[in-house]
């Protein structure tokens, strides 16, 4: 009887030493947990094999998608199950920075050879933070059958019946027409430098070049929502379109004449400028591995990885690489207007921007003759919503 108990408790202890050394090892070995958007996904599994075994690293990927991850990332602050990398748009580096959310990454950042336009969008009170892996701008679309070779310049449409179509109550599709007359919007003049409370929307140049915008919209197009102005240019009742890059796809398949160009200059030696997101990849000073983090991220913006990125999802980073991941008319259109772009501003100044932006531009369309009248109006009204912010 007492060996059956001697038996039964050797094999207790044995179980319980087992139990505890299991644990022990899993505790021990390395796991990255890294939110992904759903469309990088895939990138990311496909990658993730070579690096596990390379590092001895489990990596741990969850889709999370950005707008999800202000709300979502405060609940794992404490857990176990927090993530070590978080991917966001640059808008929200400044609210993740205030939440004490992400951890810098001065010491690596110029090393990824980041385009000068945009790097801005990274810099929070002195420090660089995150990577970017995705840079979503706008391009110009045309007919081919009006336009055989696209155009050079804006200024040889004027004179002409060629008409376009852009979304006019969004700042962010504007912007190249003030900007490619001198002026600039939200603060962000041709040289870069940034001052959210400088609105510059009243500025002379800025009303040449919404000016040059209402003489080639078509007046008799009054758009509703977005979606309107792609349906015009579908319907071939504008030539013209203004719109983000990453439309391309869906409207060459109803598009039998579209083509595709970087905005060009308006007037002679003025480059106009477009606004740029950025999707980055952030770590999080909630993790416990940043050192295998920053690894991991070297890896992801590697020429490798960036050429897998863009034949599996089409993204395009604010990157100069070494040698050019691809030769085709899409990547080289987009890659050249990335380096005349500049980087949205952080979403919070820019909505109190925008929201009494576009109902000044409703008004504009239907009373073009009062552009100066009415911008000055809507810089007021602008600079009403900031001084509610500053005080």
């Amino acid at each position: 009887m007492k060996r059956i108990i001697y038996l039964i408790s050797f094999i207790c202890v044995a179980v319980g030493l087992y139990y505890y050394v299991n644990q022990i090892a899993l505790q021990s070995n390395k796991v990255l947990r890294v939110w992904v958007n759903e469309s990088d996904y895939e990138v990311l599994n496909a990658l993730t094999p070579a690096f596990e075994e390379e590092h001895d690293v489990e990596i741990e990927l969850s889709i999370i998608s950005s707008d999800k991850v202000i709300s979502t990332l405060p609940l794992y602050q404490n857990s176990k199950e927090c993530p070590d990398i978080i991917t966001v748009s640059h808008t929200l580096i400044s609210e993740l920075v205030a939440m004490g959310a992400i951890s810098p990454l001065n010491d690596i950042f110029d090393s990824f050879n980041i385009l000068p336009t945009v790097k801005s969008a990274f810099k929070v009170k002195g420090d660089y933070y995150g990577v970017p892996y995705n840079a979503q701008t706008d391009i110009l679309f045309y007919n081919k059958d009006v336009f055989k070779n696209g155009i050079g310049s804006f200024s040889q449409l004027l004179g002409t019946d060629a008409s376009l179509a852009i979304d006019y109550q969004s700042i962010y599709h504007i912007n190249p027409f003030i900007t490619g007359f001198g002026g600039y919007t939200i603060g962000v003049d041709n040289f870069g430098d940034t001052n959210f409370y400088d609105i510059g929307l009243n500025k002379d140049d800025s009303i040449r070049g919404l000016a040059a915008m209402f003489y080639l919209l078509d007046k008799s197009l009054i758009y509703q929502n977005e979606f309107d102005v792609y349906e015009a240019f579908i319907n071939k009742s504008a030539d013209l379109l203004i719109a983000p890059a990453s439309l391309i796809p869906s409207l060459k398949e109803v598009y039998q004449n579209l083509g595709y160009q970087a905005i060009p200059n308006f007037i002679d030696d003025v480059l106009p400028y477009t606004y740029t997101k950025i999707d980055t990849y952030q770590i999080t000073s909630y993790g416990k591995n940043k050192e295998m983090a920053i690894e991991y991220l070297k890896y992801l913006l590697t020429e490798d990885a960036a050429k897998l990125r863009y034949e599996v999802t089409g993204a395009i980073a604010p990157v100069d690489y070494e040698n050019i991941i691809s030769q085709d008319e899409y990547y080289s259109v987009v890659k050249k207007q990335l380096h005349r772009s500049i980087p949205l501003p952080n979403q919070i100044e820019f909505s109190y921007i925008y929201t009494p932006f576009q109902k000044a531009a409703q008004q504009m369309l239907r009373v073009p003759y009062q552009i100066k009248t009415i911008m000055d109006e809507t810089t007021e009204c602008i600079n009403q919503e900031l001084e509610k912010v500053i005080h």
